[in-house]
């Protein structure tokens, strides 16, 4: 081979290096067509996370939608038919008004005259009928013959009376005195994770939710089987 030829080579052999060093190649891009959201519909539909607040909300990257809610009954009518019906001389509403969008009914705290152990009485709007009724939502006592599992369903509907009539738990540790499970507030939609602990003989919810759970709860005395994925 003759010098002029390998000198070609060799050039040609450079200029190829240099290309490969700085060209780069566009990056292939994995959503070419990406889904555009713009509802809370669509942002559950597309199975991103809903936050089990009031209203709901779903979130999907650094946006969060939140449900619409309609209702045919304001919190105001509500109240007037709950004042008219539920309450009576002394007596009186504690809270706002909170709708349960599957039953169709307000919620409203209630201070009655009269009182029953381990009840927090609500007074209940019907949207569809407007009338009005109490609520007692008697809770952590265990009534003879009832279960743990009810007595944290009553727990659950006492602190989200927005879902009710919807929520169901699943029990999947239990001892006498801690229990460990699952609770869904509406069918076919994720719920999270609870720990409960009776405390002076009544069961109460230390924690729920879908985050971490702290190993601080060893404090109520959980066995370490219901802890093994605990958080310092």
């Amino acid at each position: 081979m003759s010098k002029k030829a390998i000198v070609f080579l060799l050039v040609v052999i450079a200029l190829v290096i240099v290309y490969a060093y700085f060209y780069k190649a566009p990056a292939p891009q994995d959503n070419e067509n990406p889904i555009t959201i713009t509802n809370f519909e669509e942002c559950v539909a597309a199975g991103n996370p809903v936050m089990e607040s009031y209203p709901r909300q779903c979130g999907v990257g650094d946006k969060t939608f939140t449900e619409i809610i309609n209702t045919t009954m304001t919190e105001a009518e509500a109240r007037l038919i709950a004042e008219q019906t539920c309450i009576k001389g002394g007596e009186a509403l504690t809270s706002g008004g909170i709708y349960n969008a599957n039953s169709k009914t307000w919620w409203f705290d209630a201070n009655l005259n009269s009182t029953q152990q381990g009840c927090n009485p609500a007074c209940v709007v019907s949207e569809e009928t407007k009338t009005a009724e109490i609520n007692w939502r008697c809770t952590g006592l265990i009534p003879f013959g009832e279960s743990a599992g009810e007595t944290l369903r009553q727990l659950f509907a006492q602190k989200y009376p927005i879902y009710a009539e919807t929520l169901s738990i699943r029990i999947e540790k239990e001892t006498e005195n801690h229990a460990r499970g699952t609770i869904t507030f509406v069918d076919g939609e994720p719920g999270g994770i609870f720990l409960a602990a009776k405390i002076g003989g009544q069961w109460q919810i230390v924690f729920d939710g879908n985050g971490q759970i702290p190993c601080a709860l060893s404090s109520y005395g959980f066995p370490a089987d219901m802890l093994s994925d605990c958080a310092e």
